[in-house]
């Protein structure tokens, strides 16, 4: 049978219970973690819906007031629609007000849950700055799943949830270098865009090759032109390409 997962520590009165790592169903620790971290990306996807929601309702209720007190002539001029305009948006505040704090609640508790499994993650599940990098070894098996980066949204950039995805992959990857709607991209240009995203792959298949068993995973590149030879360049350095083509 698996083993139970970790126990919390009683929480004190009017308190949320302490986070534990691995806090979570599953027949190993790195199932656990794994199914944790998931769990905690589900929460902060309905914690961010839920306040977007209500911020959307606010700004609706606020329009609808507003048009139901100016629809009379009389209240568009003077102190009457200035009251009114002041009302629906001291509602509007409110109900925006509110919704913060029980967003900034629900992350302030994700928050703490991340600080304490972070640390507790596997090689194949950390980030690079982890210290279990520090004595890493080569690995016998496959792992449950890999970090490809981390999720983040704009309500609390600091708050980063681990990406997995479980090995083997089902079907590959795919790094676009096309312009897209993000602020940071808007400030690249074509070429600046096609090396990060020729740095990433660099970065994917480093990580790829680092979980998995020696001779099992194998890097192909084709690169006619050698415009990627930069890039490039740690994994031809480290010879673990198996082929190139230019």
């Amino acid at each position: 049978p698996p083993v139970p997962p970790p126990t919390p520590a009683p929480a004190q009165p009017g308190q949320a219970p302490q986070p534990v790592a691995g806090d979570a169903t599953g027949w190993s620790m790195d199932e656990r973690l794994y199914n944790q971290i998931w769990g905690m990306f589900e929460d902060l996807s309905r914690a961010v819906a839920a306040y977007r929601s209500a911020v959307d309702f606010a700004e609706s209720r606020m329009g609808q007031e507003l048009d139901r007190a100016l629809a009379d002539p009389r209240n568009r001029i003077g102190g009457a629609g200035d009251r009114a305009r002041e009302e629906a948006r001291a509602k509007r505040d409110e109900l925006t007000a509110r919704a913060r704090e029980a967003l900034d609640r629900d992350l302030g508790q994700l928050a703490a849950e991340a600080s304490v499994v972070e640390p507790a993650l596997p090689a194949a599940y950390a980030g690079w700055d982890n210290p279990v990098w520090h004595a890493h070894r080569i690995p016998m098996e496959l792992p449950m799943a890999l970090r490809l980066g981390d999720l983040h949204l704009p309500e609390r950039a600091d708050l980063r949830i681990p990406l997995l995805v479980r090995l083997p992959l089902e079907r590959g990857m795919w790094v676009d270098s096309g312009r897209t709607g993000s602020e940071a991209a808007a400030l690249m240009d074509g070429d600046r865009l096609r090396r990060q995203a020729m740095e990433t792959a660099v970065l994917h298949a480093a990580r790829l090759l680092s979980v998995y068993p020696p001779g099992e995973f194998s890097v192909h590149v084709i690169d006619p032109a050698g415009a990627a030879a930069g890039p490039l360049a740690p994994l031809v350095d480290a010879g673990v390409l198996a082929g190139r083509a230019e």
